[in-house]
């Protein structure tokens, strides 16, 4: 979609974004503060997820169980929020006729919240729920507990965080709202056709930013695993194995992501990449996944599924020499053009709302205060040569430490196979 972007430093200390997209009648908002799990302490750490949760309960003026989240979407707006290790973040998608109206409650959300222990031991329970919830999923159990095992001072994992809820009171809530939602900790994300009223939106959130303390912008730089890490296991009894295979790198540059990016297609973008393709063709895996995400100071690049136990030793070693394959013999040329093809309509396929577009934005700016000019990252994913393809995964092989987990039916005796089978990438 056709749009412009502008780059705002409030008085306030706050800063952000405003995304025009002409044409639409959405406007799409978000706020975020660098909030989350890593600000909360490891003895509380659902402390900012909790809070999370009472924001978008109840307020000065809503002060109902619920309340607030009623009269925020009653006129049809999507509102929600989240959690991450770094993050919480406020997200508001409405019709553009609704726009006053929801500023002032995003004002009273974040500027006049209620805390109660009511309200308060409501929310415990569907945190607990929630989390509950997720011990029953084998994909998120596989990622959390990778995560937990090399990443302690950022993730948790579900027992142990179930088991803390008890021991979170109101003064855990109110300092970690006092110390975090701050002016300064804040950056905001406005976007749609905002028809020249801009400024009028910016005073209105300069306004709102007056309303909490200054503060200051909180910070946290992850690093890569340290070498030597055993498999993480979880055992189920069920059918099939589910499996994440880590290489932590130290922060990569952004033309070396992008070569990872199109490495990561080039393996398992589509039905003719060189392992998804072959996996389908030999009826090895129903799918398989590759992500690269970078964070301040840590680059990942994994492969997550599922995989029967019979073919997991066969699919493992599929994965494991085509990475080799790449690193020792390269790339063709027309295996990039197909990559960057298929990335490039997938970009422009994935970004027709407001909301695709705003997204886009976000993680950039809002961990390093860069912007990506969605035309310009196109041209730069067309210039990525066959000989950074190859780099990257040489970087694969050489750079960084590998982790891995797996859930399932899972036994010594496989795990060592599974790790014979990877080879030079579980090294």
């Amino acid at each position: 979609m056709k749009h412009t972007i502008s780059q705002h430093n409030l008085s306030s200390g706050a800063k952000g974004l405003l995304v025009e997209v002409p044409g639409s009648q959405v406007i799409d908002l978000e706020v975020r503060f660098n909030s989350g799990y890593v600000f909360g302490g490891r003895d509380r750490y659902e402390t900012p997820h909790v809070l999370e949760h009472l924001l978008a309960t109840t307020s000065a003026k809503y002060p109902k169980s619920n309340q607030f989240m009623i009269e925020a979407s009653k006129n049809g707006a999507y509102v929600n929020a989240y959690t991450t290790a770094r993050s919480n973040g406020y997200t508001y998608e409405l019709a553009e006729f609704e726009l006053d109206r929801m500023l002032d409650l995003v004002e009273e959300q974040l500027a006049r919240p209620l805390f109660t222990r009511e309200h308060l031991t409501a929310e415990l329970g569907n945190v607990k729920e929630e989390l509950s919830r997720n011990t029953t999923q084998p994909a998120a159990v596989c990622a959390l507990s990778l995560a937990a095992a090399t990443q302690p001072d950022q993730y948790q994992y579900y027992d142990d965080r179930i088991d803390q809820l008890a021991d979170i009171s109101l003064v855990d809530i109110q300092k970690h709202f006092s110390a975090t939602h701050a002016a300064a900790n804040a950056r905001f994300f406005v976007g749609g056709a905002l028809r020249g009223r801009s400024n009028e939106i910016l005073e209105r959130l300069e306004k709102l930013f007056r309303e909490v303390p200054e503060g200051q912008r909180l910070q946290h730089k992850a690093s890569p695993v340290k070498p030597g890490l055993s498999v993480v296991q979880v055992q189920r009894d069920i059918n099939q194995l589910y499996y994440r295979l880590e290489r932590q790198l130290p922060e990569q540059s952004w033309q070396n992501r992008r070569a990872l990016a199109v490495l990561r297609s080039i393996l398992v973008g589509t039905m003719g990449s060189r392992i998804l393709g072959a996996a389908r063709t030999r009826g090895l895996a129903y799918t398989v996944g590759a992500a690269n995400q970078t964070e301040p100071g840590l680059s990942v690049f994994s492969f997550q599924g599922f995989v029967t136990v019979d073919n997991s030793v066969a699919l493992f070693e599929l994965i494991a020499d085509q990475i080799q394959r790449v690193a020792h013999n390269g790339v063709t040329a027309d295996e990039v053009a197909v990559a960057t093809q298929f990335m490039i309509g997938s970009v422009l396929r994935s970004t027709q709302t407001v909301g695709d577009v705003l997204g886009w934005y976000v993680d950039n700016y809002d961990g390093w205060e860069e912007i990506k000019d969605m035309q310009q990252e196109i041209v730069a994913l067309r210039a990525v040569s066959p000989d950074e393809v190859q780099e990257a995964a040489r970087t694969l092989l050489a750079d960084g430490n590998f982790a891995w987990s797996l859930v399932g039916p899972t036994k010594n005796t496989l795990t060592s196979t599974l790790q014979q089978a990877l080879g030079e990438w579980a090294i």
